[in-house]
């Protein structure tokens, strides 16, 4: 069998990280699937109010949910790309990064689409980044006292 290619293995493993991180939104875009843990899980409700994630952890099921994790593989992503600009050959300290180090990249993916989960209330967010847009075009047109 000849050898794959490094570059090959590398999208690979890219490819996958997306497919899981697709899997876990459909996952936890399913109503069964809610039900079934509460019903099947009998600590399932203390488990949720430790964590915070509501009664029923309503937190961590749903569109928000979904748009939560995908936001931490978008950053997760981009932050890769910023990463791997102006990348000459795969003999660079960055590229052995980009074509390795699976698992690590791995856990930071999971910490990044977890951690998505601690930003504010989805409509705190939203207000911030509505005055965030609305100030600097405020500034821009002039009409700021």
């Amino acid at each position: 069998c000849p050898k794959i290619k490094q570059s090959t293995s590398t999208r690979f493993m890219y490819a996958l990280y997306f497919i899981l991180v697709a899997l876990i939104s459909c996952i936890m875009m399913s109503e069964t699937v809610a039900k079934q843990m509460k019903e099947h899980i009998y600590f399932y409700e203390t488990v949720c109010q430790h964590i915070q994630a509501g009664d029923s952890c309503e937190k961590l099921v749903g569109y928000s949910a979904v748009y939560r994790v995908c936001f931490g593989m978008a950053c997760f992503f981009f932050i890769f790309f910023l990463f791997t600009i102006k990348i000459n050959n795969s003999k660079s300290c960055r590229a052995y990064i980009h074509n390795g180090f699976w698992f690590i990249k791995l856990l930071i993916l999971a910490a990044m689409c977890s951690g998505a989960f601690f930003i504010p209330d989805q409509d705190t967010f939203l207000k911030v980044i509505e005055w965030c847009i609305f100030i600097p075009i405020r500034f821009l047109s002039g009409k700021m006292n």
